[in-house]
């Protein structure tokens, strides 16, 4: 499984989201806290720089090279100041069926397209299912699929459930486009009888909306499989306030959700200290809407 974070906020140097916290993304390359494994597939980021030539468009950057040696990725994290965050480290299978390819790093954003998404998580029996899926996306994103994941696929779907996805959607409506993808795999699954467990915790930005989903397909169902600590939800975790930095020998946004101006949405707690730090609950959207200056956060259950 994968590993993600996102940030919304005031900018900040992204060597400290993704260097200098304990356990900072880059980290959980091999010490993930919350997972047992490596995530050893590549590592990719969208980051939306407010003083850069075009800052409505992110930065894109996704490389195969495992990120804890990658020189060029710590020299742009020293430079780059975004106020927007999603970048990811690949987690995958360790046998010779995985493709490890630029293609297949996350995040994923179609070429002209505001909204970028990344995935922890798999679907069982994509290969079955994909073919099903084809009706459901749009001609000119179908054609933009280069990879062979399941979450191009997702992403795909969603991206298809929005009237106008060229431009930057309300939170409500990318909502809906995501409970409507979930509702379309969920059916395929049924087609197929695809019933083992299946996680799919996504994190969508567009610079300006953040929107967060945990959820899983059929919990806890597995047909003739040795359980490895399967039995648990992937994690998801969020904190919000302001001036994020090193305050005292912590890592950390300080002022609580009443001053909040940023918020950071991760896979696991960047920090030692997690009493700053909410779990996103289990099948449900975590939705953050900007204030004035201000920034707020909801709980959207998702009965799909």
């Amino acid at each position: 499984m994968c590993r993600i974070v996102s940030y919304l906020g005031t900018p900040v140097l992204l060597e400290d989201l993704l260097y200098s916290p304990d356990s900072a993304l880059l980290n959980q390359i091999i010490h993930a806290q919350m997972l047992d494994m490596l995530n050893l597939a590549g590592f990719g980021m969208a980051a939306w720089d407010p003083v850069s030539h075009a800052p409505a468009s992110p930065f894109v950057y996704r490389t195969t090279q495992v990120g804890v040696f990658d020189r060029n990725l710590k020299l742009l994290a020293s430079k780059v100041a975004p106020h927007a965050l999603l970048a990811h480290i690949r987690g995958v299978p360790y046998n010779s069926s995985v493709q490890i390819n630029e293609q297949n790093v996350h995040p994923f954003k179609f070429d002209r397209v505001p909204l970028a998404m990344a995935h922890n998580g798999d679907l069982s029996g994509f290969r079955a299912m994909r073919f099903d899926l084809v009706e459901h996306v749009r001609p000119e994103f179908a054609q933009h699929i280069q990879g062979s994941t399941d979450s191009e696929w997702l992403y795909a779907l969603v991206l298809s459930g929005l009237d106008d996805p060229l431009r930057i959607n309300q939170p409500e409506a990318i909502l809906a486009a995501i409970r409507r993808a979930l509702g379309i795999v969920r059916e395929v699954r049924a087609r197929h009888g695809i019933t083992r467990s299946s996680s799919t915790n996504l994190i969508f930005c567009d610079g300006v909306n953040l929107i967060a989903v945990r959820y899983t397909f059929d919990f806890g169902r597995f047909e003739n499989v040795r359980l490895q600590g399967t039995m648990q939800f992937l994690s998801m975790w969020y904190t919000f306030g302001r001036d994020y930095g090193l305050h005292g020998d912590e890592w950390k946004l300080v002022g609580g959700a009443a001053d909040a101006d940023s918020i950071i949405v991760a896979s696991e707690p960047l920090t030692r200290d997690i009493a700053t730090w909410i779990e996103v609950p289990e099948y449900s959207a975590l939705v953050v809407r900007r204030d004035g200056d201000r920034r707020s956060a909801e709980i959207h259950a998702l009965e799909v």
